[in-house]
C-alpha cells in the first residue's frame, strides 16, 4: 500500500514451467499472507534445491525485506535490502554469464537492479529514483522484446513509465533522453494489462493500481475493484485490508467501511510490533475519514490528531490525507490560519497524491464544505 513502485516480489514469477515452481509459488502464497518466516524459510531451500530457477532469488529478497519492514528501524531495512540485492544481482550476472539470451533471467536482473531504487524512494531521492529504476528498466525492456508473449513484464515497465510521467519536468526530460514513454496513462494502460491478463504479475499489479486509484489519479470505482479482489485473494494480508477500507470510505458504503474498520481495530493487535505502529497511523486517519463523514467532527479530529501526532511510516500519503482532512475542517470552523498551516504541511510533504493539488488551491479559496 504504499508507494512501492519499485517492488516485485512474487508477482513475476514464470509462466514458462521451471523445476521449483510450485516450490516457489507456495513462498509466494506465504509471504502475501503475512507468514513471513514460512515463506523466507521455503525460498531459502529453494535457492539452494534449484539455484538456476529464475524468480526464486529475487522472492527472498524480498520476504526477507517485508519481514524486517515489520520489526527493524528504516536504517537496518535499508543496509539488509541492499546487502541482499547485492547477492541476488551477483546471481543473476553469473546467469547470464552462461544464458546471455536469456529473458526470463533478464527480467529477473532488471528487477533486482531497479529494487535498488526503493530505499531511494522512501528517501523521495527523485532523480536518483529515476536513474536507479532506468537500469533496471533497460533490461526489462530488452527481455520483452525478446519475448513479447511475456506479459508479466508490462508490470515494470509500466510502473517506470507513470512514475517519469508522474515527476518533475527534469525526471520527464531525462525519460525522453532515454527514450523512455513518460505517460501516465501509458504506464496505468500496461499496468492494467498485467493486472487482468498476466499469469503472475496481476498480484502486484492491482496492489499497485489501489494505490494510484486512491490517492494519486483518483478513480474511486476502478479503485474499489482492485482493493476488494486482493482482499478476497488474500484475507490475512492486512495491508490490502487497509486498503479496502479506503476504498469503501471513498464510495461511500459506510456500512461495509465500518465493519472493515471494526475487524481492523480488532486484529491490530496480532501484527508485527513495527507494522502495528505504522498500521495505526493509517487506522487512525481512517477513523478519522470516517467521523468526518458521519458529521462528528470533534471525533474525527481525536482520530486525526493521533494520526499526525503519532505517525510511523516509511511513507507519507496517510499523513497528507489526515493534514488535508484536519485543514477542511478547521476552515469550517473559521480558523483560517490553522487551516493554511495544515494546508502548507500537506504541500511540504511533495509525495504526489491529489490533497496536494488539493491543497494548494484551498490555500487561497478556503474550503466551505
Amino acid at each position: 500500500m504504499k508507494l512501492i513502485f519499485l517492488i516485485i516480489p512474487f508477482s513475476l514469477l514464470l509462466n514458462a514451467q521451471h523445476p521449483g515452481d510450485n516450490i516457489v509459488r507456495q513462498g509466494g502464497n506465504a509471504f502475501y499472507n503475512y507468514e513471513f518466516e514460512r515463506s523466507i524459510e521455503i525460498l531459502g531451500k529453494a535457492r539452494k534445491d534449484y539455484p538456476d530457477h529464475p524468480g526464486v532469488h529475487i522472492a527472498w529478497a524480498a520476504a526477507h525485506w517485508r519481514k524486517d519492514e515489520a520489526e527493524l528501524s528504516l536504517e537496518e531495512i535499508y543496509t539488509n535490502f541492499d546487502n541482499n540485492l547485492k547477492d541476488v544481482e551477483s546471481i543473476y550476472d553469473s546467469l547470464l554469464s552462461i544464458y546471455p539470451d536469456n529473458p526470463e533471467y533478464m527480467l529477473y536482473y532488471g528487477c533486482a537492479l531497479g529494487l535498488k531504487a526503493r530505499t531511494l524512494l522512501g528517501q523521495k531521492k527523485w532523480i536518483s529514483t529515476f536513474f536507479s529504476a532506468y537500469r533496471g528498466f533497460r533490461i526489462i525492456q530488452k527481455a520483452a522484446q525478446l519475448d513479447s508473449s511475456m506479459l508479466d513484464a508490462y508490470l515494470p515497465i509500466g510502473i517506470v513509465e507513470y512514475y517519469s510521467g508522474l515527476s518533475n519536468t527534469l525526471v520527464k526530460t531525462g525519460a525522453k533522453y532515454f527514450g523512455l514513454n513518460a505517460s501516465r496513462e501509458e504506464g496505468i494502460r500496461k499496468m492494467e494489462i498485467a493486472a487482468s491478463q498476466s499469469p503472475w504479475a496481476w498480484t502486484e499489479s492491482l496492489s499497485v493500481l489501489s494505490y494510484i486509484y486512491q490517492f494519486i489519479d483518483i478513480d474511486k470505482v476502478r479503485g474499489l475493484e482492485v482493493s476488494k479482489k486482493l482482499v478476497e485473494e488474500f484475507p490475512n494480508n492486512y495491508d490490502y485490508k487497509i486498503h479496502y477500507a479506503v476504498s469503501l470510505l471513498q464510495t461511500g458504503d459506510f456500512k461495509s467501511s465500518k465493519l472493515i474498520l471494526d475487524d481492523l481495530d480488532k486484529t491490530l493487535h496480532k501484527q508485527r510490533p513495527r507494522h502495528q505502529k505504522g498500521f495505526g497511523s493509517y487506522l487512525n486517519y481512517l477513523w478519522g475519514h470516517y467521523y468526518y463523514i458521519m458529521g462528528n467532527e470533534e471525533k474525527s479530529l481525536e482520530y486525526l490528531d493521533k494520526c499526525i501526532n503519532y505517525y510511523f511510516a516509511e511513507l507519507d500519503a496517510f499523513l497528507g490525507e489526515a493534514y488535508f482532512l484536519k485543514a477542511k475542517i478547521m476552515d469550517k470552523k473559521g480558523n483560517r490560519a490553522e487551516a493554511r498551516k495544515l494546508y502548507r504541511k500537506c504541500i511540504k510533504l511533495d509525495n504526489f497524491s491529489n490533497v496536494i493539488t488539493l491543497s494548494k488551491a484551498y490555500l487561497n479559496d478556503p474550503f466551505e464544505g
